[in-house]
């Protein structure tokens, strides 16, 4: 039970009393007044100061009831009303509520009953009040106003995402994981058309095939053990906005092609359903593989990367915008320990660029918040920072032992950073420093392919 502030109007000085103890009760703070009039000066010399709900009786001594609502209403149209009469009727219950009033009590009515509506009511601000702090979070989260970056690297992705967001295609986001991808991703929705509908997020990585198909196309009652009721899948809920499908790489064949139909027809099935719906969402997906050798390699459709394809943004690693460390560092300061709080030394601004963050921006979050727990006396040095980013090192070059040619010792270099990388092309080529499509031959001349284990 939430308490409020209320405003009472009613002329009658019994009833008055009943409404004020039994609110009281309540631990709600009231206001009573005897007359409409006075009531209204209130709402217009207090214009800064709201009540979340008005109890007014429709029989007062100097205004009508009908006539105060439509007052109060013009005056304060947020405002909720609950009328009470005593001499109700079914009709001047329809008619209050045409007027403005959010329900309506026919006295008597008892303390039950009273408290029962105030405190839906009550439930009721508290929670547009919240989803409306939520959206403004949100939005201040997601502002592209707001993203941190100084390297010309990143901010080159940054304006073309900007640019292509007006033409409301589908977009296809690269790169390593926790890079940046739904900052990219929000500042495409922030900056189109649809910003002010739903912006949801989904790591299809994250959930079973059968738990992901139910996330995005929604269930009907009984279409699974423990489907107890109908749910709306995230396409449906995105209606009119934007979907952004994180690690979209990792879905089956089946789901890929459900969502090839929704991307081509605007139009899908719900689990259980035999019923076809509509959604008209803007869809951008993301991954950290490369989905040309996935489709290569069978296990990516051809038709739905293309489909996905129709613009590619490629974000940058961490450790190629060196410049975006230290601004990003004190930015995960000031969300963890507020605006000017604490400091970074130079060593440990040292550190912080000198490490390869292989985890990329998620990887320098974590590291800032433990820095921010551990931190003394308002700075963060070397002290509070992991012992990894001292030690960590570029791989050296294998050691070329006797009789072994230059090949030789080529292939055993890019076979050990491919092995370090997790075989993950993209990666390598850039700590190698060579083009793709350089990679992709020595690996064919060389025989390199990944650890079966």
């Amino acid at each position: 039970m939430h308490s409020g502030k209320i405003y009472i109007c009613d002329g009658d000085k019994n009833s008055r009393r009943f409404l004020e103890e039994t609110l009281k009760l309540q631990g709600h703070q009231l206001t009573s007044y005897a007359q409409g009039n006075q009531l209204l000066q209130a709402l217009e010399e207090q214009q800064d100061e709201a009540p979340d709900l008005l109890l007014i009786d429709m029989h007062l001594p100097d205004i009508s009831g009908f006539d105060l609502l439509r007052r109060i209403k013009r005056l304060r149209p947020q405002l909720h009303v609950i009328p009470m009469n005593a001499f109700g009727t079914v009709r001047g219950a329809i008619e209050a509520m045409k007027q403005g009033a959010y329900d309506y009590l026919l006295k008597p009515f008892t303390a039950s009953e009273l408290n029962s509506l105030v405190d839906k009511l009550i439930e009721h601000n508290r929670l547009v009040s919240e989803n409306r702090s939520l959206k403004a979070e949100i939005r201040r989260r997601f502002d592209p106003e707001q993203v941190v970056f100084k390297s010309p690297c990143f901010a080159q992705v940054f304006e073309l995402a900007k640019k292509v967001a007006a033409a409301d295609a589908s977009i296809l986001i690269m790169g390593e994981s926790g890079a940046g991808k739904e900052i990219i991703a929000s500042t495409i929705h922030y900056s189109s058309g649809r910003r002010d509908q739903r912006f949801l997020t989904i790591n299809c990585a994250a959930l079973t095939d059968t738990l992901l198909e139910s996330q995005l196309f929604g269930h009907v009652k009984g279409a699974f053990t423990g489907a107890v009721g109908s749910q709306r899948g995230l396409i449906e809920e995105a209606d009119l906005g934007t979907l952004f499908l994180d690690e979209i790489g990792d879905i089956s064949p089946g789901l890929q092609a459900k969502l090839l139909r929704v991307l081509q027809e605007k139009e899908f099935i719900p689990v259980g359903s035999t019923k076809v719906r509509r959604a008209n969402v803007r869809f951008v997906a993301a991954t950290n593989k490369d989905l040309q050798e996935e489709v290569k390699a069978g296990r990516f459709r051809e038709d739905l990367f293309y489909r996905l394809n129709v613009v590619t943004l490629q974000v940058p690693a961490l450790r190629e915008r060196p410049e975006d460390i230290e601004p990003l560092a004190k930015l995960f300061m000031e969300k963890f320990a507020g605006r000017g709080k604490l400091e970074l030394t130079r060593e440990a601004v040292a550190l912080l660029a000198g490490y390869s963050w292989p985890g990329n921006v998620r990887e320098l979050e974590n590291v800032i918040e433990m820095a921010v727990i551990l931190a003394d006396q308002g700075v963060i040095d070397a002290a509070q920072l992991p012992p990894k980013l001292t030690t960590d090192q570029v791989t050296p070059m294998p050691t070329p032992k006797a009789g072994m040619t230059l090949e030789d010792v080529e292939k055993m270099y890019i076979e050990q950073i491919y092995r370090e990388t997790g075989y993950h092309k993209l990666r390598t080529s850039q700590i190698l420093d060579i083009a793709r499509r350089t990679l992709d031959r020595k690996l064919q001349q060389y025989g390199i392919q990944k650890d079966a284990s």
